[in-house]
């Protein structure tokens, strides 16, 4: 039987390999966080080893180690945090799938996009940051406004949207940032899982709001799009920009910009999308979308899946201090199919979970997700307030 390593990272409803790997099939070993180990059975596992951090470096030593005692076939990663480490895994012991060099073209937006220059796919004009300078000369060829962002980053996390000289951000060091064109229009998601030049779960989505502003305290929604064409149009877009940055038997979330009925690329990873996508995916459609990317990791068919027009919430917390729902609140929608709401809370910080409303919503088409979609951020956001304390209970 083949073995399989995996760097496991949490101990959530997708951190259950047992129920993604068949154990008659393939021994499992597992690198993971201390304190993560919920679903591992060590009865099942010929190594565990327990990690404080899992440093690139670290966890390969102790792949290395594990590979002496008992030869490792397949690396598996599910966390994006955790695909740096699996590729140089893969380097160093000769096995099958993403290497570094791959593993770049799916992190690194530089890189991506550089790719893709030999193709006909359209993406915002960009340059890598070499020095300062650079920012203002491309904004003298390209104007404002522009993106300045890391090559190498997720969720929005050290982007500036810059309109003007005044927005342009104090640094040290523009050491891996890169400046890009702003394009104007409604922002995409694909997300999909690839398997031998074929997409069993295919999906396109457009955002309300984007994953900037949500990083600036603006509600983020996502809608399933049901128009045929534009489905058929990604789908080719989706097909090709996979074969050209080398991702199958994966996971894909690829980000795209639609200006003037052209679609441009914007960024993918190699990797399930984050926030509530897997989620949606989970509870409405009945679908793990880690379970399909174990499995087309390891080789195995996966059937055709009906997706379902579905969509999410996601409601930040407003304020620079703690928040608070007005009382007897209440969100009912006829579209909503799951919802948690934190009726009060303190964390100003940027987060996925720790936030006062995510809420799930399906429907017979995109129109009717969207308007449900609206229509509940504008009724939550008029609903959370401040947070009042009473007097004594801060000391």
């Amino acid at each position: 039987m083949k073995h399989v390593l995996i760097i496991n990272r949490y101990d959530d409803i997708f951190s259950n390999y047992n129920l993604y790997i068949n154990s008659d099939e393939f021994y499992m070993s597992f690198i993971t966080l201390k304190g993560k180990e919920k679903h591992i059975n060590p009865k099942y596992c010929l190594n565990v080893k327990k990690l404080d951090e899992l440093k690139s470096k670290d966890v390969l030593d102790a792949a290395i180690e594990i590979n002496e005692r008992d030869h490792v076939d397949l690396v598996i990663a599910h966390s994006e945090y955790d695909l740096d480490s699996a590729a140089m895994i893969r380097d160093a012991l000769g096995i099958s799938g993403a290497k570094i060099e791959d593993n770049e073209l799916h992190r690194n937006k530089v890189l991506m996009k550089s790719t893709l220059m030999k193709s006909n796919v359209p993406f915002p004009m960009f340059k890598k940051l070499q020095s300062k300078d650079d920012i203002y000369k491309f904004i003298s060829e390209y104007k404002y406004p522009c993106i300045i962002k890391p090559e190498v980053g997720a969720a929005s996390e050290g982007v500036y949207k810059i309109f003007s000289h005044d927005d342009i951000p104090s640094m040290e060091s523009v050491e891996g940032l890169q400046i890009e064109q702003f394009i104007d229009g409604d922002i995409y998601h694909v997300d999909a899982i690839i398997s031998c030049d074929d997409m069993p779960y295919f999906k396109v989505s457009k955002y309300i709001n984007t994953c900037l502003d949500f990083r600036y305290k603006v509600p983020l929604g996502s809608f399933t799009i049901d128009d045929l064409s534009v489905n058929e149009r990604l789908k080719k877009l989706a097909f090709n920009v996979a074969d050209l940055l080398r991702i199958n038997n994966q996971a894909m979330h690829l980000e795209i910009i639609e200006h003037d009925d052209e679609f441009y690329f914007l960024e993918i990873g190699a990797r399930v999308g984050g926030g509530e996508i897997p989620f949606v995916a989970y509870n409405n459609e009945g679908v793990d979308l880690f379970e399909l990317w174990t499995k087309v990791s390891l080789g195995k068919n996966v059937d055709t899946v009906k997706t379902k027009v579905t969509g999410f919430l996601m409601v930040p917390n407003p304020f620079e201090s703690g928040y608070q729902f007005a009382d007897g609140f209440q969100l009912e929608h006829p579209n909503i199919t799951y919802q948690k709401l934190n009726l009060n809370g303190e964390n100003i910080g940027f987060s996925y979970d720790d936030i006062p409303a995510i809420v799930h919503f399906e429907g017979e088409n995109s129109i009717e997700v969207r308007d449900a979609i609206v229509q509940c951020m504008s009724l939550v956001s008029s609903a959370i307030i401040p947070l009042t304390y009473e007097v004594g209970s801060h000391g």
